[in-house]
């Protein structure tokens, strides 16, 4: 499938539902048989990661043949193959997240690590420790994008994960270009809008 615009790579509510509205048509019956009974399959089948993201990618390649040949999607253009391939594995991911993200006990002592450190780390890390110039230092858009981390578990598909990463890093962006601009430097770069995403994610601790 062709890649949008990443900022628009989450699925969006209009799409899902247009999604979900042609799955309850009488026509699509054949395509809701395939969905259950990958998902039926999937679930009875040993987690394997590897294995399993094949697997789900294969299922999502085959199934975009299917939209495209199907009458509910008779002179559908490449954006709404796209908005079906993206409600389906979003459908896929929510009914198969337990499975295909289980939290397995090394994976939570890894967590519990990491979340200490950065807990340590939150009690005295400032922006002058990353060398963030204090033109770039803007409390009130730091907070607005830890806030689009912290979404990251309210959401079961990695689609809408990732849009919360570039939703993150597009407030980093406007922040430093807008600073940049009202105090005539430069315009910002990667050394620029690194620290400030580090920053961001360590006092965000969305894990």
């Amino acid at each position: 499938m062709e890649k949008r615009d990443t900022l628009d790579a989450a699925t969006t509510p209009l799409a899902f539902h247009d999604f979900l509205h042609r799955m309850r048509h009488p026509t699509a019956a054949d395509l809701v048989r395939s969905i259950k009974s990958f998902i039926v399959s999937f679930s009875y089948n040993a987690a394997d990661p590897e294995r399993d993201s094949k697997s789900v990618q294969e299922f999502l390649n085959s199934m975009e043949g299917a939209f495209r040949a199907h009458p509910l999607w008779a002179g559908a253009t490449e954006e709404d193959i796209d908005s079906a391939g993206e409600g389906l594995e979003k459908y896929l991911m929510t009914k198969l997240f337990n499975r295909t993200f289980p939290s397995l006990p090394e994976d939570a002592k890894s967590d519990r690590d990491i979340s200490e450190k950065m807990s340590l780390l939150q009690q005295f890390l400032r922006p002058e420790h990353l060398d963030i110039p204090p033109i770039f230092q803007n409390e009130t858009s730091w907070l607005l994008a830890q806030k689009e981390l912290q979404k990251i578990n309210t959401f079961r598909a990695p689609r809408d994960k990732l849009a919360c990463i570039l939703n993150c890093c597009r407030v980093i962006n406007n922040l430093l270009l807008n600073a940049s601009m009202s105090s005539n430097a430069n315009p910002p770069g990667a050394d620029n809008f690194l620290p400030v995403l580090i920053y961001v994610t360590i006092k965000a601790r969305y894990s």
